[in-house]
Parts: C-alpha cells; sequence; structure tokens
C-alpha cells in the first residue's frame, strides 16, 4: 500500500512539476506564495513535492474518514479545510479549477481509484502507529534523498516512552514539586519538529495512564479533551504533518471513545522563524494558512511553555538555515539567539565553531530561548532531545555547555551509542543515522543558581542490539545509580572525567608545539587515485568557455554565489616550490602543474594538483614543512577511536579526513623543510635524555608514539576511558623500554609510510614497498588476472574466506588472511573504502542535500590500471605485516602500562611540556623554513 502511494505521489509531483514550467499561472501563484509563507528557499522541485504530499495524504486523511474520493473533491477539500488548512488550500486549488484538475487527471485519477480501493480501518486495526509504519514506507520509496536532506529520522516509541517518562518524573520530583507530572494542568508540552507526531502520542498515553492510575478509567475521557489545548506541536514537512495529525486523532479517539470537540494544537510552521515578525495577510487559497502561521507565532512570542522535548532534524553545514535564531532580526536590536553560544576569540576555538551551524543545534537553542530566556518571569522548565551527541564534547560548543551549566541546575546525558561512529545498523537507535546519537535533558528549577555549575550526570546504554537498549531505557530512572557524576568546569563536555592511569597520561596534543587541520579542497575533481586523470580534467577546465568554467570548477555556493574560491579569484599562497600563479582561473591557458602523491586516508594514497587556486583551505603550513624526512600523524579530534589503530601515519600532505573519513588533526614531526627543528616542546627532549640517561631524538619519540598507539589493542585497552575524545600518551619511565618502543615504532612508521620513512636496510626496513615473506606474500595468480579492458571494469570487491582470496571483478588476489581483508580504521575498513576509488562507478553516497560534484570528476579511467594492482599489492602486504605486529604491540603497551610512568604532571610540573608563544601564534599563518618561530 505504501509503495503504490508513493508511486502515485511521484506522478502528481513530476505532472506539477510539468505545469510549472509550462508557466501554469494558478500554480506559478500558488508556489509563491508558498514560499512567502514557508519556504522562501524553495525550488519549483521542492514546491512540487510538498503539494505533491499535501494533496496525497489529503485523500490518505478523507479515507480515514469514511469520504468516498470517486465522488469528487469538493467534499474532501471542504472537509479537510476545516482542519488541516494546507491540505484543505492544496486540494481547493484543484475544486476551484477544473482546468488544474484536467492538468493532473492520470495521476489524480489513478490515485483517487487506488484509495478508494483501500478500507483504512482494516489496515490501520485502530492502532496510531500504522501511519507511522505507512509513512517510513512511503517516504522510503517514495524519495530516500529527501530523508536524508531534510535529516528526518522518526523516533522508535520505546525511545519516546523513556524520554516522556523521565520528564515526568523531573516535573514530580521536589524540584517541580508537579505530582501529577505531565498530567498537571499547569504543564505545557511542545515538539518544535513534530515530525509524524510519536512524542505527543507519547506525552498523551502518558497523561492517560497517569490518570487512571491516580484517578480511575472514568476521568480519561476529560483530562485528554484538557490536555489537548496544553500540547503543540510545530512541523514544516507536509507528509509527516497529515501523518501526525491522523495519528493524534486516532489516538484521541482511542483514549476517549470519541473525536475531540477542539482541533489539536498542530501547526505547519518554521520553528526557527522570528516569532515577532508575521507576513502580510496573503489573500485567496493561502489565507487559512497565514493564519495558522501567526497562532504559531503567537504561541513561539508569547505562550509560556514548560516542555519542550523531541527529536529536531540533523543536518550539517546548515549555515544560513537557522532562519532568525541563527541570523536574528534587522528590526529588533537584540543579537541573534544563536549568538549566545557563539565562543569568543580569546577562548581560541573560533575554527570549531562551525559546528554549531547545524540543524539539530538551531532547535536546541530555539528550545533554550523558549523555555528559559524569553520570559524572565516564567523561565523554569525542561528541555530533552535526542539527537547527534557532537555537543557534548565538541570544541565548537564549549560556550553551549557552558550555557546549559549556568542556567540549569540539572542535566542527564544518555549515551545511546557506545560503539561510536558507524556502528553495525542492529546496534543503532535510528537505524539510518551512522553518527552517535545521545538524549540529554536540562532542568531549570525555581531553586536554579546561576552562580553554581548545574550538575551533569551521565549513564551509557549498553553495547549491543538496539533492542537491549531499549530493555535499560525502559527501566532507567533518575534516581538510578547507574549515573556518572561529570565534571563541573564551566565548560567540561558532557561526559565522566577520565579515570585511573589514563588521567595521568600526558594528551596527545602536549607532546607537539603544533597540531591542525589536514588540507582540505572543498571540492573532489582535484583529487585523484592516478596523476593522469588530473592532467585531463585541469585541461576540460581550461579549455571550457567562461560560462562553463564555474560549474566545472564547483565552487561552494551560499545564497547562490560562490562562497570560497572561485575562478575569478586571486591567489597568493604558493605550495611545495612553486611561485604563487595570480592568474585568474578564468583567464588561464597554461597547463596543469605536475600531480603530486597525497596522503587521501590512512593507507590510501592518491594524487592532488598542488595548485592554491583550487583547494580552498591548503593549510600552506603543512606543505612548507615537507621533506623526505617528514612525518605527519593523524589522529582524531571530536571522536574517540573505536576500533584499530588510534592514529595513522604518512610522509605525504594529509587530507583534512586523512584518518579516517571524519575529520581529525595532523601532528608534524618536524617544524621546517630541513627536518632541523622538531614540532615537540623545546625541553621534551632535554627531560627525556635525563630521564632515561641516553640521547633520545625526535624521531624516538614519534616512534614511541606509534608504537603505543597505532594498533587495535590500544583502543580496546582504552575503550572505557575514550569515551571523553582525546588521545593520551602512556609514557614509560624506563629508558630500556622506551628504546624498545621506539625501535618498533620505527618499523610502524616504515609501514604506514610504505617503505619511505625510517628506513634502515639492516635492520629489514630498505626503501621501498614493504613485502611479506614469500610463503605468505599476496599475489596474483594467471587465473586471477584483472582485466584491464573497459568491458570488465571491476566494480565489486569481496573476500573467499576458505581460499584467502580477495575477489576483484573477475581478477583475484591469493593469500591474503581474514586480519588484512577486516582492517580498519575506528569502522572504515580499509580495502572496502580503498577499492571504492578506482572502481567501475564511483559514485559518492549523497549526505545531506550536498549538491552533485563537478563533471569534471567522471574523467576518469575506464578500465583498471596497471597501477591499481601495484597499489593494491602494495596495500596487501603492508597490511599484512601491520597484523603480524599486532600482538608484538600489545605485549609492549601491557610492559608500558604495568611498569613506571612519567605523569602529565611531572612533566608540566618540570616545564618540559612549555611551548614557545611565538609558534601557536602562527599556527594558522605560517609557511616557508621558518614555519612555527624559533625554539628558545
Amino acid at each position: 500500500m505504501a509503495q503504490s502511494t508513493a508511486r502515485l505521489c511521484r506522478l502528481l509531483r513530476d505532472e506539477v512539476t510539468e505545469q510549472l514550467s509550462l508557466k501554469s499561472v494558478v500554480f506559478r501563484e500558488l508556489a509563491t506564495d508558498w514560499r512567502k509563507l514557508l519556504f522562501p528557499d524553495a525550488t519549483d522541485e521542492r514546491f512540487a513535492d510538498g503539494y505533491a504530499q499535501a494533496v496525497t495524504f489529503g485523500l490518505l486523511v478523507a479515507r480515514a474518514k469514511n469520504i468516498e474520493l470517486s465522488k469528487g473533491l469538493q467534499q474532501v477539500a471542504t472537509t479537510l479545510s476545516q482542519t488541516s488548512s494546507l491540505i484543505g488550500a492544496a486540494l481547493r486549488l484543484l475544486t476551484d479549477n477544473a482546468e488544474n484538475q484536467a492538468t493532473l487527471k492520470t495521476s489524480l485519477g489513478t490515485l483517487t481509484r487506488v484509495l478508494d480501493a483501500v478500507d483504512w480501518s482494516k489496515i490501520s486495526k485502530g492502532h496510531p502507529e500504522a501511519w507511522l509504519y505507512f509513512y517510513e514506507d512511503f517516504l522510503e520509496v517514495y524519495d530516500n534523498k529527501l530523508r536524508k536532506q531534510t535529516g528526518s529520522y522518526y523516533t522508535p516509541p520505546e525511545v519516546v516512552g523513556a524520554m516522556v517518562g523521565l520528564v515526568d518524573e523531573v516535573l514530580r520530583s521536589s524540584r517541580f514539586g508537579q505530582h501529577a507530572g505531565l498530567a498537571a494542568p499547569s504543564v505545557t508540552v511542545a515538539d518544535p519538529a513534530t515530525g509524524t507526531g510519536t512524542f505527543l502520542l507519547g506525552v498523551l498515553r502518558k497523561i492517560a495512564a497517569t490518570v487512571k492510575e491516580d484517578e480511575g478509567q472514568g476521568s480519561v475521557k476529560g483530562a485528554i479533551n484538557a490536555a489537548i489545548k496544553r500540547l503543540i506541536g510545530f512541523e514544516i514537512q507536509l507528509g509527516p504533518f497529515a501523518v501526525a495529525q491522523l495519528r493524534i486523532l486516532a489516538e484521541i479517539v482511542e483514549l476517549t471513545g470519541a473525536p475531540p470537540k477542539i482541533p489539536a494544537r498542530m501547526f505547519v510552521t518554521n520553528t526557527l522563524d522570528n516569532p515577532h515578525e508575521d507576513n502580510e495577510w496573503i489573500p485567496g487559497l493561502l489565507a487559512p494558512l497565514a493564519n495558522s502561521r501567526k497562532e504559531a507565532n503567537k504561541i513561539k512570542r508569547d505562550e509560556p511553555i514548560t516542555v519542550v522535548v523531541g527529536n529536531p532534524p540533523y543536518k550539517e553545514k546548515a549555515k544560513g538555515k537557522g532562519a532568525w535564531v541563527e541570523n536574528g532580526s534587522k528590526n529588533e536590536n537584540q543579537p541573534a539567539p544563536l549568538a549566545a553560544w557563539i565562543p569568543p576569540a580569546d577562548w581560541g576555538v573560533g575554527a570549531h565553531a562551525k559546528h554549531l551551524r547545524n540543524l539539530y543545534v538551531y532547535f536546541w537553542r530555539w528550545a533554550t530561548w523558549k523555555v528559559y530566556d524569553h520570559d524572565e518571569a516564567r523561565n523554569t522548565g525542561i528541555v530533552c532531545f535526542i539527537t547527534v551527541a557532537g555537543f557534548l564534547n565538541g570544541p565548537g560548543f564549549q560556550r553551549m555547555r557552558d550555557y546549559l551549566r549556568r542556567t540549569c541546575d540539572d542535566i542527564w546525558v544518555i549515551d545511546c551509542s557506545p560503539e561510536g561512529h558507524q556502528p553495525k545498523v542492529n546496534t543503532r537507535i535510528f537505524q539510518g543515522v551512522q553518527h552517535p546519537v545521545c538524549i540529554v535533558m536540562a532542568s531549570r528549577s525555581a531553586k536554579s543558581n546561576g552562580d553554581a555549575p548545574a550538575k551533569v550526570v551521565f549513564h551509557a546504554l549498553p553495547r549491543g542490539h538496539r533492542e537491549e537498549k531499549f530493555k535499560a531505557l525502559s527501566v532507567l530512572q533518575l534516581k538510578s545509580k547507574a549515573w556518572t557524576e561529570c565534571p563541573s568546569d564551566w565548560r567540561a563536555p558532557f561526559l565522566p572525567a577520565s579515570q585511573g592511569a589514563w588521567a595521568g597520561y600526558p594528551k596527545l596534543e602536549d607532546l607537539f608545539v603544533y597540531n591542525g587541520s589536514g588540507v582540505q579542497t572543498k571540492r573532489t575533481w582535484v583529487i585523484a587515485p592516478d596523476a593522469s586523470s588530473l592532467v585531463r580534467r585541469w585541461e576540460k577546465l581550461i579549455e571550457a568557455p567562461v560560462d562553463d568554467k564555474q560549474l566545472l570548477f564547483h565552487a561552494t555556493l551560499r545564497d547562490g554565489k560562490p562562497a570560497d574560491r572561485h575562478v575569478g579569484s586571486v591567489v597568493k599562497t604558493a605550495l611545495l616550490d612553486h611561485k604563487p600563479i595570480l592568474t585568474k582561473l578564468a583567464d588561464e591557458k597554461g597547463g596543469c602543474l605536475p600531480p603530486v602523491q597525497y596522503g587521501f586516508r590512512s593507507f590510501d594514497r592518491q594524487w592532488i594538483i598542488p595548485d592554491a587556486r583550487v583547494i580552498t583551505q591548503p593549510n600552506a603550513e603543512l606543505w612548507g614543512s615537507l621533506s623526505n624526512q617528514q612525518i605527519y600523524l593523524t589522529a582524531p579530534s571530536d571522536r574517540s577511536p573505536t576500533t584499530g589503530p588510534a592514529l595513522t601515519l604518512t610522509g605525504l600532505v594529509p587530507d583534512l579526513h586523512h584518518y579516517n573519513g571524519r575529520g581529525g588533526r595532523v601532528f608534524p614531526l618536524w617544524r621546517d623543510e630541513k627536518a632541523t627543528i622538531p614540532n615537540l616542546p623545546p625541553a621534551l627532549l632535554g627531560f627525556l635524555v635525563g630521564k632515561y640517561g641516553s640521547k633520545v631524538g625526535a624521531e624516538d619519540l614519534v616512534s614511541y608514539i606509534a608504537a603505543v598507539a597505532a594498533h587495535p589493542a590500544f583502543t580496546v585497552r582504552f575503550h572505557d576511558d575514550l569515551s571523553t575524545p582525546g588521545l593520551k600518551v602512556p609514557l614509560t619511565a624506563n629508558g630500556e623500554t622506551f628504546r624498545e618502543a621506539a625501535e618498533l615504532g620505527r618499523r610502524i612508521i616504515w609501514l604506514h609510510t610504505f617503505g619511505e620513512r625510517m628506513t634502515d636496510p639492516k635492520k629489514g626496513r630498505p626503501a621501498q614497498p614493504p613485502r611479506l615473506p614469500a610463503a605468505g606474500m599476496p599475489q596474483i595468480p594467471a587465473a586471477g588476472e584483472i582485466p584491464q579492458t573497459a568491458s570488465k571494469m571491476p566494480d565489486t570487491i569481496s573476500y573467499d574466506a576458505d581460499k584467502k582470496r580477495v575477489l576483484i571483478g573477475q581478477g583475484y588476489v591469493d593469500h591474503v588472511e581474514p586480519g588484512v581483508w577486516s582492517y580498519n580504521v575506528s569502522g572504515k575498513q580499509v580495502l572496502l573504502h580503498w577499492f571504492s576509488y578506482r572502481k567501475a562507478s564511483r559514485e559518492r553516497p549523497m549526505m545531506g542535500d550536498r549538491r552533485d560534484p563537478s563533471p569534471l570528476g567522471n574523467i576518469q579511467p575506464d578500465y583498471w590500471l596497471a597501477e591499481y594492482t601495484t597499489e593494491l599489492i602494495n596495500l596487501l602486504n603492508v597490511l599484512g605485516l601491520l597484523v603480524d605486529l599486532e600482538p608484538r604491540q600489545a605485549e609492549i603497551l601491557e610492559k608500558i602500562c604495568s611498569g613506571p610512568l612519567i605523569s602529565a604532571d611531572e612533566l608540566a610540573s618540570t616545564g618540559a611540556l612549555a611551548t614557545p608563544s611565538k609558534a601557536k601564534a602562527k599556527t594558522a599563518k605560517m609557511q616557508g623554513p621558518d614555519l612555527f618561530g624559533t625554539a628558545s
């Protein structure tokens, strides 16, 4: 049923799009008004999508009310206009204009015939959840990309029940003294991103259960009808809104035995819009919707709300999408609400503040503004959201955490993703969401004291299947002993403090003077697995007409205009030994700079065009310190490693996402291209020399770090400690153990850099690609040849465990151990991701509303290159040798941790970690030999 409805809705959408292209006056006017009221940035396609969903779900609502569609749409439009202004208006466009109805006769005719044959009462059997599952199936078929664009993932009822229960428990506590909890007449509840209404349903059910237990079944009807006035839902998507109306109506009928006398307070509106602004009255079809929007704004502006609860949408890089919450109003003197969460410059985390530009953060800010800020006389209440977990510890969210600690008196944090990023699907609360998620409930009572930080407590759900998480949530209470108190520092993460030995280890970043982001190109076509493709792409760009160059270049756009480098930019930065090229790309006629190898991902060496004009954030300091002795260590920063090595190394300039495709930091070994100034605190090596009684060089220390942390045993041993992001390094106080680990680490670096660093032929580290012993060396037999023809370009990779064989299209590689096949870096399986950039179809999965990549990216080999085979064999040997070393690394880690250690306090107290102030000041701008200043 859902699948057929989705296909018919898609047909209707396409017909509306066609009418817009034909300049249909009525549809064009409606689209214009639609944008004015709800979607100022909506394209014709977006309008057509919204309109099609409004009509489709309007007809479904009609069928749920037993209205026969075959008798005409007039009755449907009239009936629905009373409860749903938007759906009624959408249908009136058809009933008031026979020509419009005729233009859509194919889709409308089929849609009404199909839905007339449906007995919804038999399908739903009285269960409101049937609508939820219907819409989930509908959206998956209709446009799954739309779900990703809007960040909409509907909350499992088990999670809703737990969250509503915790809110109810807080209300009943001495903090608020509302003994009836959510059933108390003074408690108003809002869901600012209602979706399909699951949270409002949960609140209604909790109220019914409370009243039944306390007063008896006979009191439930009156309590529910009274509660309708205190429940508010805002939603901007039309399909979910219609579903929510149906579910709420069905639930009220189920609980009371009759439809409500007053409609539920649900509004199609953008929650984040300015509550003080109402558009001019728009006459015609959308006048009821304009009225509805005014009602919603009046609630936002004037009505006190006790509880805001829900699952706001998630969308990264949402700058410009936060409306009034993000940008404020030109007509007001006060700053935008989000400004209260922007960290000041002297906090030194400005580079991370961009992560605040996320839809879920905007909703967090709206909720806290509404409950705590907008009315000083009525500023107590609760905000409870389930969202992605980045704000728990991300450096860019420090002022958000500071605000919550100063504003609230209690904060509860539930980690729903203890497995970390990209866990197995069956462990996820939201099966389509790869990011860690959390439930956070922030409470401000009348007893709140802004001079004392809120008490923050933390609890992690059990690892494993989502059903186990649901079970744990169902019994979790605020009085449970499962909660762990978090640090009280104003800006500290909402995570438990390090315990035991881990707390005393020095931080990785303290062992280096400088760490920064890797290179960010902002466009994918300047990177490729082979150099020849980059030259061909450059030629295509340069030869294109000027009007086409911007499209091919693929500048980042904001409000339709380039927001970063573009073909008209003059860029004075130079990379490597090249001189600055001041010619605009729009005027460029010359050839491509010779591509250079590039650290794209851990163990994935690709090529890049070293031209600053095509790289938005080249981070010239990394290029300026490049040499044949440089080593770049890369590690995650705002998240913790989960599996595999906790850090990786490369001798190539690394990408922003080098570690495992998810950001991170880069720690160069040397400050200068001559490899004479270590990127280490000036006194650190001297301290270690005194401690160990023997010479210690910069390469010794970075090799020691590689031996300690670049393997799976590290992430396993310190898994619980890594709940708070940020690597630490157990530093032995035993000189012999240090030297043993450093020697092992040199081999690790030699492998990570494919035999290009830490070479020493006498010790089995020749200056060439590493190789396993002959008996176990991965090889391609004659029968396993990977064809080098376009028709047989491989598009699949798999593993035959019995034969220890990696299958690549019609070819294969033998002697590949299971540990090599499964080798991963924090969940990213290296071989799968390496192959994904070299297979026949290299389309990347769409994330959010990311634009289609530049057509230049389509310029790539149409057959398997011999150099791909060579690099694959190199990679398999490297991984095989690393797997073989893992037991040895685990042994040395155990030896270090069980022996005497040098603590962070000892290093700090002796000045061993002191860094030159000049180095700190220049980390963002320095380049060339004097990149980090002169050590003192």
